[in-house]
C-alpha cells in the first residue's frame, strides 16, 4: 500500500510531520510512504520515508502514485481539527488520530548526515565563545509588518538578553533581510540544512513558535521558547523545552478578526491586549530559563533524545562507549554513576557532563592519583562539584587493609600511574603490553567492599558502573552482588590474557554476571588498543 502524506505548512509544520511519519510507518510497516509538501529538503534523509516530493515535483504524480494502486492518502489539515482548535491536544496527536493513527507520543526528527554536520559545523564553529542562537520572528516573507506581536518576540525583550548575554556568549539572530534586527547579534540567514546543524551546535536557545522550536525537538536541544497564551502551547510545545507564556492582557482586545485561533497570527493591531510591548513578556523569566540547564519534568522521549544528541556530540572517552547503549537502554533517568578506579578524575566529570542530575561517586586508592583527582575537582564549577564525591579506597572482595602495586613514575619508562594494581606485573610482562617498562611499588591502601560501602552511604540503586581496575575487575564485582541487583549498567575493562598475576579475565566475569542477571551488549565489545583487554558493557537481561 502506498501511504500519502500531504503537508499544506511552513518548515515547522514539515517537521512536526516528521513525527506523524514516524507514527505511519509503526501502524504500516510495510508500507510505502510518500510525503508532498512545499519543503521536501526537511524529509531528507529520513529512513522511514520512500520519497519526498514538493509542490513543483507532481508531474505525471496521478498515474506513478494513484491510478489502479493500493492507496490511502492523508491530505487534511489538523489545524481544522476540533481538538486543534479549542487548544486542548499537540497537532502531532491530532495529526495521527485524524488519519486512525494510533499515537505513541513520537517526537520530530531530522536526518543530518556526518558530510552536512562537519561542513557546516566548520562554517559556524569559528566563533571564540559558545554560542546562543536567538529567532525573534516568523511569518510568510509577504507579510507587510515586520513584526506580529502574536507569534514574535518583542525585540526590545530579544534586545535586553543580548545585552544581559553578550559577555559570555556569541549571539546568532536567524532572521531574514525583511525582518527586525538586532545589536550586538549576527544575523543567519544560512538554509534550512544549515540552520538545522547550527541549532544542534548552539549552547542555549531563545525561540518562537517557529520552525526553529520544531527543529530543536527534532533535535534533542531543549530551548526557551516564548509563546503568546496557553492554547498555543498546547498546540505546539514540546516537553523538552522550556515555555514562557506570556502576561495576562492588561486591556480587553477587539476580536473581530478571529476565526479559528484567539489571535490573528499576522498580528492585527486592534486585538493587541496590551498597552506596549513591554507588558507580553517577562524579560526576568526568560533570562532565568536561559541560565537554567535544568530539564527536570521533561518526558522519557524526550529526555532520551536530548541524552543522545549530547552523546553524538561528545568525543569524550565516556561518551564514545555511551554510545553503544542508544537504543538497548533507558538513558533519560540515570541518577547514580560509580566511577571505580578513576585514577584523575577525567571520567567522573564527563559523566557529569552528560547526566546533568546524577550523582557520580569515585573511587581512588593510590594517594598521589587520589590528589590529582582532588586537584582535578577543585578546577571543576560549584554545580559539578555538589554531585561528585572522591573516596581515596581501593574496592575488593574483602575490607580493611590491603597490599596494592602503585606503577613509579620515577622508575618507569613513562609515568603510566594508570597501570597500577592490586595485582603484581607478570615477571617479564611489567609494561610490555603497553610497550612500555613499567616499575611497580608496593603500598598499603584501605579497600572495602562495594556492597559495604554502599549500605553506610545510602546508595539504593547503581544506574552505571564504570570499572577500570587492571585486572581486578572479578573481585570488584564479587564484593558487589548485592548492589548489582540493583544495577542497570556495567561498562568495563575485560582481561583477555593476563599480564597481571591473579589477573581476572573475561570468561568468568562473563559467567558471574550472567549468573546475576546480566547480559554482554555484544556490539560494545572492543579492544583496548591491544590484545591483552577489551571494553565492553553489561546489562540488565530485562533492559
Amino acid at each position: 500500500m502506498k501511504i500519502i502524506l500531504h503537508i499544506n505548512g511552513g518548515q515547522g509544520k514539515c517537521i512536526a510531520a516528521t513525527a506523524v511519519c514516524k507514527a505511519i510507518k509503526a501502524q504500516y510497516p510495510d508500507g510505502q510512504l510518500i510525503v508532498v509538501s512545499g519543503h521536501p529538503y526537511v524529509f531528507l534523509g529520513n529512513p522511514l520515508i520512500d520519497e519526498s516530493l514538493g509542490f513543483h515535483e507532481l508531474r505525471y504524480f496521478w498515474q506513478q502514485h494513484i491510478d489502479g494502486q493500493d492507496i490511502k492518502v492523508m491530505a487534511h489539515d489538523p489545524y481544522l481539527e476540533t481538538a486543534f482548535i479549542k487548544g486542548k491536544t499537540h497537532v502531532i496527536q491530532v495529526w495521527c488520530e485524524m488519519n486512525g493513527i494510533k499515537y505513541n507520543c513520537e517526537l520530530p526528527e531530522l536526518y543530518i548526515n556526518q558530510r552536512e554536520r562537519s561542513f557546516f559545523t566548520n562554517h559556524f564553529g569559528q566563533f571564540q565563545k559558545p554560542i546562543l542562537l536567538i529567532q525573534t520572528s516568523g511569518g510568510a516573507k509577504e507579510q507587510q509588518n515586520k513584526y506580529s506581536w502574536t507569534r514574535d518576540l518583542p525585540i526590545s525583550v530579544a534586545q535586553q538578553v543580548v545585552n544581559h548575554f553578550t559577555n559570555d556568549y556569541h549571539v546568532l539572530h536567524i532572521r531574514r533581510e525583511d525582518q527586525l534586527s538586532l545589536q550586538n547579534a549576527t544575523p543567519v540567514t544560512a538554509d534550512f540544512r544549515a540552520l538545522a546543524v547550527l541549532i544542534s551546535i548552539s549552547h542555549k536557545r531563545l525561540f518562537i513558535d517557529s520552525f526553529a522550536q520544531h527543529a530543536a525537538a527534532a533535535l534533542g536541544k531543549p530551548s526557551v521558547v516564548c509563546m503568546i497564551d496557553q492554547f498555543v502551547a498546547n498546540q505546539f510545545s514540546y516537553d523538552m523545552h522550556t515555555t514562557i507564556i506570556a502576561n495576562p492582557p492588561t486591556c480587553k482586545p477587539e476580536l473581530k478578526h478571529s476565526v479559528f485561533a484567539k489571535y490573528n497570527i499576522s498580528g492585527v493591531p486592534i486585538e493587541f491586549p496590551y498597552n506596549h510591548d513591554g507588558e507580553i513578556y517577562n524579560i526576568a523569566q526568560i533570562i532565568a530559563a536561559l541560565e537554567s540547564d535544568n530539564y527536570e519534568g521533561k518526558t522519557t522521549a524526550s529526555k532520551n533524545l536530548y541524552i543522545k544528541d549530547k552523546i553524538v556530540h561528545d568525543a569524550s572517552m565516556v561518551a564514545n562507549r555511551l554510545k553503544h547503549l542508544a537504543g538497548h537502554v533507558d538513558l533519560s533517568n540515570i541518577k547514580q554513576v560509580l566511577d571505580v578506579g578513576s585514577c584523575n578524575l577525567i571520567q567522573s566529570f564527563e559523566f557529569s557532563k552528560i547526566f546533568t542530575e546524577a550523582r557520580i561517586d569515585a573511587f581512588e586508592p593510590v594517594p598521589d592519583s587520589y590528589q590529582v583527582c582532588l586537584n582535578n575537582y577543585n578546577q571543576m564549577d560549584e554545580g559539578k562539584k555538589n554531585r561528585i564525591r572522591v573516596h581515596n579506597i581501593a574496592l575488593s572482595n574483602e575490607a580493611g587493609e590491603m597490599p596494592f602495586f602503585e606503577v613509579d613514575p620515577a622508575q618507569s619508562s613513562v609515568p603510566n600511574v594508570g597501570a597500577s594494581s592490586m595485582f603484581r606485573f607478570i615477571d617479564g610482562l611489567n609494561g610490555t603490553p603497553f610497550g612500555q617498562n613499567l616499575i611497580q611499588k608496593e603500598i598499603t591502601v584501605k579497600a572495602d567492599t562495594l556492597d559495604s560501602w554502599c549500605i553506610v552511604n545510602n546508595v539504593n540503586q547503581v544506574d552505571i558502573l564504570w570499572l577500570d581496575v587492571q585486572g581486578a575487575e572479578l573481585l570488584v564485582l564479587q564484593g558487589a552482588e548485592n548492589t548489582l541487583r540493583n544495577t542497570k549498567i556495567i561498562m568495563t575493562e575485560v582481561g583477555l590474557k593476563p599480564y597481571y598475576e591473579g589477573h581476572t579475565l573475561k570468561p568468568a566475569i562473563d559467567a558471574y554476571l550472567e549468573g546475576l542477571g546480566f547480559k554482554e551488549l555484544k556490539s560494545s565489545f572492543e579492544l583496548n588498543g591491544f590484545d591483552y583487554e577489551a571494553n565492553t558493557i553489561y546489562i540488565r537481561s530485562e533492559n
